[in-house]
């Protein structure tokens, strides 16, 4: 805790941190009274803790950092002291409000839509993956605060449709979830595209440390303020977990990592069967994972965390033996695969995320007659933890598609009219793959590939070169007529999934 940080004994219990002579709370009453009138239109009755504590540092123009979670009545937050410093008169972007996804931006449009119903302030909500004409339409019309997902906002600023040197407030809406999508290189252009002197707030259910990071390039003398719902723990762990179907617990922490996306993980498994299996399997499905077991060289042992300090491995899947001594500040998600056998261990192993100050996730899979001793070792040690239903297909496919479009508009961005025209040759072949469904598998395979390059780097090189290997050593078998293929031919074998409770880590 920072000395600017009043400790949480002292303070409201909804709050966890808040800056030093913290100021009075804020009531609707503080607002000009036709925003009053609007705000109970929506039925707003009183402010929301995060509402009551923020805004006044927002009104006072103060940089801020504030940890709340979704749902807690964030968007009013900002959305209400941005209102209040927008010139109608002046026809041109003044305030730019960034979100991870266009589901949020247009939670957040719509909002922000009622709030100034009636009234000449203008708004706009871009994003990417439509067409463009409907964005520009609104910017040429004075939009004075645009809402959007950072690729898309680049975009336009790139295309001369979108200014935003005049921006006196920039928001960041769910910053940790801004960084799962991919949009850090997005926003780090942004950046050299708006003034040095502007208002910044951003507003993150976690903070962990790529979040600090980005406050620290976008933010200038920032306070803190970090909200809790009365019960959170004083390590500002987000607990959470997920009922898995019978035998697809490696299927849903698959789905679990696609769809959270974290930097880095920790996955913590009971018995060195489980790790061995998860690495095969997860490096099958493109994800970049290793596994420490209690028998592992101690060479082998020391690259692999080597490589997930450096950010060149993403995912080690670990038993509790092999974990012992891992000490990195920045991991900021630990999966439990299996609910621990000793109800101290669940607390060693979510303890290996927010480290150092730090905030963080643990995230646990469990079958539903685990349910009860999940619920029993948190009463035990006084958290919350929340059941959350796993994603769906379609929330799946939405937020992959999201992450590519951030992706390949990203490296668009980069192009010069030279390389764009280049590029523009293929769109008739584009068109033609487009018409067929046996075709369009080929543009599927070629966004795959772009997918698992960008995410898992060094398993996508690794896997290539195997394939070609394969694919080289199938073609001299069979020039030299040799039938029976050597190993270098044969296709990769799946992992067999253990059964029972087999391969403890003591039995290694």
């Amino acid at each position: 805790m920072s000395k600017d940080e009043k400790p949480m004994e002292e303070m409201d219990s909804d709050v966890l941190y808040e800056p030093e002579n913290p100021l009075p709370d804020f009531s609707f009453d503080m607002l000009e009274e036709d925003l009053q009138e609007r705000v109970k239109s929506l039925g707003w009755t009183t402010p929301t803790p995060v509402q009551r504590k923020a805004i006044p540092y927002l009104l006072e123009g103060r940089d801020m950092i504030v940890q709340a979670r979704t749902g807690s009545g964030k968007t009013g937050a900002y959305l209400l002291p941005i209102i209040q410093t927008i010139d109608t008169s002046k026809k041109y972007c003044q305030a730019l409000i960034l979100a991870p996804t266009r589901e949020l931006a247009k939670q957040v449009s719509v909002v922000l839509e009622q709030l100034t119903a009636g009234t000449e302030l203008k708004s706009t909500v871009i994003y990417g993956g439509v067409r463009y004409g409907g964005q520009i339409k609104d910017l040429k019309e004075g939009a004075q605060i645009v809402v959007g997902t950072p690729g898309r906002i680049l975009d336009h600023v790139y295309k001369g449709t979108l200014t935003l040197m005049n921006i006196h407030t920039l928001v960041f809406d769910e910053a940790d979830e801004m960084l799962s999508m991919g949009f850090y290189p997005s926003m780090r252009k942004l950046r050299r595209q708006i003034p040095e002197k502007r208002k910044t707030y951003m507003f993150s259910a976690t903070i962990p440390y790529h979040v600090e990071q980005l406050a620290y390039e976008f933010l200038h003398n920032s306070d803190r303020l970090s909200l809790s719902k009365g019960n959170q723990s004083v390590t500002e762990l987000e607990h959470r977990y997920y009922i898995a179907p019978p035998l697809q617990k490696d299927r849903s922490l698959l789905r679990l990592i696609e769809f959270e996306n974290p930097d880095s993980a920790l996955i913590f498994t009971n018995t060195k069967r489980d790790a061995e299996y998860l690495s095969e399997f997860l490096q099958n499905n493109g994800i970049d994972a290793e596994h420490l077991t209690g028998d592992l060289r101690q060479n082998k042992r020391e690259k692999i965390m080597d490589q997930l300090r450096d950010g060149e491995l993403r995912f080690v899947i670990a038993t509790d033996v092999a974990a012992r001594g891992i000490d990195i500040s920045d991991l900021s998600y630990v999966f439990l695969y299996d609910i621990p056998e000793h109800v101290e261990v669940y607390v060693h192993r979510s303890g290996r995320t927010a480290r150092a100050g730090k905030t963080g996730v643990a995230i646990t899979i469990c079958e539903s007659i685990q349910e009860r001793k999940l619920l029993g070792i948190a009463r035990q040690y006084g958290f919350s933890v929340e059941q959350r239903e796993l994603p769906t297909d379609e929330m799946m496919q939405e937020r992959l598609t999201e992450r590519l479009i951030v992706r390949l508009e990203d490296q668009l961005n980069d192009y010069s009219i030279m390389d764009r025209d280049r590029v523009a040759r293929f769109l008739p072949v584009v068109n033609t793959l487009h018409e067929d469904e046996d075709m369009r598998m080929l543009l599927a395979m070629l966004l795959d590939g772009t997918y698992r390059q960008s995410l898992h780097a060094r398993l996508y090189e690794r896997q290539e070169t195997a394939r070609k290997q394969r694919s080289s050593g199938s073609k001299s078998g069979s020039s030299s007529g040799n039938s029976g293929g050597g190993s270098s031919s044969r296709r990769k074998r799946r992992p067999r999934k253990p059964r029972g409770d087999g391969g403890s880590e003591s039995a290694s």
